[in-house]
């Protein structure tokens, strides 16, 4: 068994020309069309590093905990790659993702072979006194500090030509690998990019794509927060989108790279491949409201939060985690498929270690909370699920949800903030909390997300089965 398996970060499922043609990704739309497309796939563990855990271990990271936190892969941990080397399979990881390898973290564990390409999201691995490294923006329009971003500035001064972008360079020695290990019988190999996401700084061509001759100010990486506070104008947003987007076709193009060299070596008809992202990004667009970044959390006085590299927080307001971030483009081929097959089960990251061991003819630990998705894939029937889970720990805070294509439920049990409940087929902007209207709805989803993951509401009532 071949096995590509593409992770491009911070991808909207709604950037897939698939969903939203004015989206140029023709490429992944020719991967769609001879492959699994999974509708209903959603984050489980968010964000990064969290998300990289359910994909490897298929798992929480205890009995009674589904939701992983951010932290390194432990000793007594074992992800998939670890099974499939020990099974004989060469393995191979070809990431950009700062936080995944270079700084400290682990998430190689069990590859065989890893290869970085180092610089990414100020990733610091070199210097250069002659590079002017002066941000031009005010610290409140910037995610990061002064030396965070001065790095950015000196890394982007390498630029030249398209593979010195991080995305094309990242696939390009994906293409390099194939060429080298083309005889194989069996093959797992990893390709991760961080594109597209922020800082959103394409090559120019892709951004005049969606917003040609635009001579505003540039934000490409802002803070959390909603934009109008942080005094982001509408037409500067339009602006974000554009880079966006454009990012999402850089990103397309290195998929067809890839897709390219399958195909030339032969090996296209023989592969399993597959397209994720760990989780979606806002951007200002509708159902984000107003909202840019990724953000949980704000401070309650600003709408912000990661204002000029600082994570302080004295008045925190949390928030539910919306469409935007929480959709994921999930696309699987498989080999000799030859059209496309569109599932409407819901399907999540945990499920993507046991699929890749079924394929490999490897059975998956018992202590996994996902399944594999290749029977579904074949035609199967499983029993529906009715709601897909989403997490996240911030120090002693944890936000919890169900969701799906209706309703997201958001609630925090240590009692951050009341339960949300988001109506997505009467709201679809996603401003208004519809807790109080439906609290039947509520009761059935807050008792789903605390059976799912139960050691955090082990002392939590349901707050909705006294209300009617």
């Amino acid at each position: 068994m071949k096995t590509v398996f593409i992770l491009s970060d911070s991808y909207r499922r709604d950037h897939l020309g698939l969903y939203n043609r004015a989206v140029h990704t023709p490429n992944l739309d020719r991967l769609a069309a001879t492959a699994c497309v999974f509708d209903q796939a959603y984050v489980g563990s968010f964000p990064t590093g969290p998300n990289r855990r359910d994909v490897m271990l298929g798992r929480g990271p205890a009995p009674g905990c589904a939701f992983n936190p951010w932290k390194n892969l432990e000793a007594s941990e074992t992800p998939f790659a670890h099974r499939l080397s020990e099974a004989g399979v060469c393995t191979q990881m070809i990431t950009d993702v700062a936080n995944q390898v270079t700084r400290g973290a682990n998430l190689m564990k069990g590859f065989q072979y890893y290869l970085v390409n180092r610089g990414q999201e100020g990733d610091g691995y070199s210097c250069n006194q002659d590079v002017d490294v002066t941000c031009r923006l005010p610290k409140e329009l910037v995610r990061y500090g002064a030396h965070g971003y001065g790095n950015v500035l000196l890394n982007r001064a390498r630029r030249r030509i398209e593979d010195d972008w991080f995305a094309p360079r990242t696939f390009r020695w994906a293409c390099e690998w194939l060429e080298q290990n083309w005889k194989r019988d069996d093959f797992f190999l990893w390709v991760e990019t961080f594109d597209p996401h922020e800082p959103w700084d394409p090559p120019p061509y892709y951004v005049d794509r969606y917003d040609p001759g635009y001579r505003g100010r540039v934000v490409e990486f802002p803070p959390y927060g909603y934009h109008r506070r942080l005094g982001i104008t509408d037409r500067e947003v339009r602006h974000l989108q554009a880079r966006y987007a454009g990012e999402c076709t850089m990103v397309d193009h290195a998929v067809g790279r890839l897709l390219a060299t399958l195909e030339k070596l032969g090996l296209l008809d023989e592969t399993a491949v597959f397209f994720t992202s760990d989780h979606g990004i806002n951007a200002g667009l509708p159902g984000d409201a107003g909202l840019v970044g990724r953000p949980w959390v704000v401070e309650k006085d600003l709408g912000a939060w990661l204002v000029g590299g600082s994570f302080a927080l004295k008045n925190p307001q949390w928030l539910p985690m919306r469409t935007g971030t929480m959709r994921l483009p999930l696309l699987i081929k498989m080999p000799g498929q030859r059209r496309a097959r569109r599932i409407a089960r819901i399907a999540q990251p945990w499920d993507l270690a046991p699929t890749i061991l079924d394929l490999f003819g490897q059975k998956a630990p018992p202590e996994r909370q996902g399944e594999s998705l290749l029977p579904v894939m074949r035609g199967g029937r499983r029993p529906p699920r009715p709601y897909a889970f989403n997490g996240h720990y911030m120090g002693k805070t944890h936000l919890a949800q169900a969701m799906n294509a209706e309703w997201i439920y958001a609630v925090w049990p240590g009692g951050e903030e009341p339960p949300w409940l988001i109506d997505l087929r009467r709201d679809p902007k996603q401003l208004r909390n519809a807790a109080a209207r439906h609290p039947d709805v509520c009761r059935r989803m807050h008792d789903a997300v605390a059976r799912f993951d139960p050691e955090p509401f082990r002392n939590v009532s349901n707050p909705w089965t006294t209300r009617r």
